[in-house]
């Protein structure tokens, strides 16, 4: 309870400092998750930081923190809304493309390079899979900071907002397909360990999406009349969420590939979106996922980087991931008409990795792609990539024109709720 209390407190003060700096409030939580873990308290207070997060303390925090992970991932698919794709997947299309394969190339072909500077840094008969795994952890573009940088500077509903947005949900979507695929690769180390685990998720989806079809009108039918859903209707949406997690991990590929496809599952109405995310998001915004950043924390080893030849690698990763992302983005923007402003701003946004990334590089050290040190310079470069965005922006004369603050309609809602 006692290290529960100090995270929850810890990130959401260091949440709050960061949306004063105009940066996503998720850089301040995640560097509070640094700061609680080896890199600054084990150095200072070794027996404190033992005392807190350490044997069994650490355990139950590491499951409250994937029960978090998976609601959240609930949350995304619960508010993916398949209209912002629609009348733009053309050139969306293209820049995703873009924005992907380079990336992607560029992130192989430096594993392999800092594999042959730092042996080991990929782990012994993972070497292929780390490779790719690195590749599409540099093509991520995290969707839910990419809405909140749109949003405080008055974007999402402009043409260059709306284009971002269709290009990120796109994006993202390969990249989950692409991550399920280097996932079940690395946990099964075989070609057809690789199909099997894709095809039992692929049936599966065929359930979500076909079988549980009346439960979806259900859902939106009682929401419609009662404008509330009753507690039995409540409990079956939260058990599915556990219970397909559970199915994809079982199937070989991860658990919160489940939980966002549970999401991805339930009826497409708003209001009902909206209502349900405000009965999940205080608890999993500030109290699990924070749990999660902790763990991120925990395995983050700044001083695993004991070497000005590691830190020079440290700043590769980073720069490969601006220039891979960036250069895929802005050519094919220009190439595609628009202006050089809006090319370099849509650059920039793509290049917004934060949470998501954190989520990837996760699950990369879990199932042993990625050693420590590899884990630490791929946190460094997410942050560092989600910080820039917001300058760059500014430079181009997009400014933050709102603070971090709930909105109106959001408090009204909650009010009502209450």
């Amino acid at each position: 309870m006692v290290a529960l209390g100090i995270i929850v407190i810890v990130a959401q003060l260091l949440g709050q400092l960061a949306v004063r700096c105009q940066q996503p409030s998720v850089i301040g939580e995640i560097i509070g998750g640094i700061l609680l873990g080896p890199s600054l308290l084990g150095k200072i207070a070794p027996g404190i930081e033992q005392t807190l997060f350490g044997g069994q303390v650490r355990s139950q925090l590491e499951l409250l923190g994937q029960v978090g992970l998976v609601l959240f991932l609930f949350l995304v698919g619960l508010e993916f809304n398949p209209r912002l794709i629609q009348g733009r997947i053309t050139l969306a299309s293209r820049i995703t493309a873009a924005g992907i394969v380079l990336p992607l190339i560029l992130g192989i072909w430096m594993t392999f390079q800092l594999e042959g500077w730092f042996p080991g840094i990929v782990p012994a008969n993972k070497q292929v899979a780390g490779a790719v795994f690195m590749g599409i952890a540099m093509s991520i573009t995290t969707f839910a900071v990419l809405v909140l940088i749109l949003r405080d500077r008055g974007l999402e509903k402009q043409p260059l907002g709306a284009l971002a947005i269709t290009s990120t949900a796109i994006g993202d979507a390969v990249s989950w397909i692409l991550f399920a695929g280097v996932v079940s690769y690395a946990r099964s180390n075989s070609t057809w360990g690789f199909v099997v685990p894709l095809i039992g998720t692929a049936l599966w989806c065929l359930f979500l999406f076909v079988g549980l079809k009346p439960l979806r009108h259900e859902l939106k039918a009682r929401f419609r009349q009662n404008h509330k859903l009753n507690p039995l209707l409540q409990a079956l949406v939260l058990g599915g969420v556990m219970l397909s997690a559970a199915v994809t991990d079982w199937l070989g590929v991860h658990l919160i590939f489940g939980a966002f496809l549970w999401g991805l599952a339930m009826p497409r109405d708003e209001r009902l979106s909206k209502r349900m995310g405000l009965r999940l998001e205080t608890v999993v915004m500030r109290v699990l996922l924070p749990l999660f950043f902790v763990i991120s924390g925990l395995n983050t080893r700044i001083d695993s980087l004991n070497s000005p030849s590691l830190w020079g690698a440290t700043f590769l990763v980073i720069g490969v991931a601006v220039v891979g992302k960036y250069l895929g983005t802005w050519g094919i923007a220009r190439l595609n008409g628009l202006n050089s402003r809006e090319s370099q701003a849509l650059g920039w946004l793509m290049n917004t990795r934060g949470l998501t990334e954190i989520v990837i590089l996760n699950v990369g050290l879990m199932i042993g792609v990625i050693s420590t040190e590899l884990f630490t310079m791929g946190v460094i470069m997410a942050l560092a990539t989600t910080v820039i965005t917001g300058p760059f922006l500014g430079a181009l004369g997009y400014q933050q024109i709102r603070s971090g603050e709930s909105s109106p309609l959001a408090l009204e809602e909650s009010e009502q709720l209450c």
